[in-house]
């Protein structure tokens, strides 16, 4: 994978994931809750909403590819993820 992109607003940056419910709570300047894992390979951590959090915790440690496909995980720069973050208010709703 590509570690960077053109970004039309913030130009070439790192990339983050973010799950497609953040992609579009952004869009809406909606509160959908923002969590993020600890991987390191990328600009930013994957991250996703509280709903998709909650889906995630109910796997229990069991295998998240499933979890990861049906999150529809978008690419994002690393400034619009940080501005994501910010917008679906954190850890919680």
């Amino acid at each position: 994978m590509n570690k960077t992109c053109h970004c039309p607003t913030h130009g070439q940056q790192g990339i983050g994931l973010v799950c497609t419910h953040v992609a579009h709570a952004i869009d809406a300047g909606e509160r959908g809750g923002f969590f993020w894992g600890d991987q390191t390979d990328l600009a930013r951590p994957d991250a996703w909403c509280k709903a998709c959090e909650d889906r995630l915790v109910a796997l229990a440690g069991s295998n998240a590819d499933a979890w990861f496909k049906e999150a529809g995980f978008k690419i994002f720069c690393c400034l619009c993820w940080d501005e994501a973050k910010q917008v679906c208010g954190g850890f919680s709703v």
